[in-house]
């Protein structure tokens, strides 16, 4: 791949994750996935953000369930073999990353035998191991914080009730797809009569996930 076209798909990765929705892989000669998307189910619980009278203090919530809908589908003489979901748009299910991730293969994804893998996954993450797209937040309790102010109400006023903002974390799903008679072999990392990196092809999808939260009021105690 040229230099200009490294640094097209690069741009386009970005825009496209902005938008919030799934980013398809830059395809090349063996390309053997039609689509990898993520999508996100109905998420009603906030995350709370503590405060007291001088401003924000911390995030009281400690955890966060992402409820994920992953989806990948291969052409027709192919079979999607694994799929490796991470908290971040840069994930790969051959390589290992410091971030947060979870494997499907073997049955999970039907043991070779399907085009189409659809998985629902419910992500429970530590606050630590959430990869922020933009503020996290009790950044963003404060940037609204600031932005109310700048619109002429006092810090004491703003304080005074819970306030209610957005985030965003990130997501990444990578897809792996073989051939069907390697993908009924299975994963065989030393010889070509299963299906390894040297004879698979992957795409893969970002998404920003919207989590609603709750900026605490600097007089009350907020919940969690």
């Amino acid at each position: 791949m040229s230099n200009t076209n490294i640094l097209a798909s690069a741009i386009l990765a970005t825009s496209v994750l902005a938008a919030g929705i799934a980013l398809p892989g830059v395809a090349s000669a063996k390309d053997w996935i039609e689509k990898v998307q993520i999508r996100q189910g109905i998420d009603v619980v906030p995350i709370y953000v503590s405060a007291n009278k001088g401003g924000y203090t911390g995030i009281k919530t400690k955890s966060h369930t992402f409820l994920l809908d992953l989806y990948a589908r291969a052409t027709s003489g192919e079979r999607i073999v694994a799929l490796q979901l991470g908290a971040s748009s840069d994930v790969s299910y051959f390589e290992y990353s410091d971030l947060w991730g979870k494997s499907f293969d073997n049955r999970d994804v039907g043991a070779g035998s399907k085009r189409t893998v659809s998985i629902g996954y419910d992500a429970k993450l530590p606050m630590k191991q959430i990869y922020w797209y933009g503020p996290n937040p009790k950044r963003a309790c404060e940037l609204n914080l600031q932005h109310l102010m700048n619109k002429g109400m006092k810090k004491q006023e703003i304080l005074s009730k819970e306030r209610t903002v957005t985030v965003h974390a990130s997501f990444g799903l990578d897809a792996v797809a073989a051939r069907k008679n390697k993908a009924k072999k299975g994963y065989n990392k030393k010889s070509s009569k299963g299906w390894n990196m040297m004879n698979t092809t992957t795409q893969t999808a970002g998404y920003k996930y919207e989590v609603r939260v709750v900026c605490g009021a600097g007089n009350n105690k907020v919940g969690g």
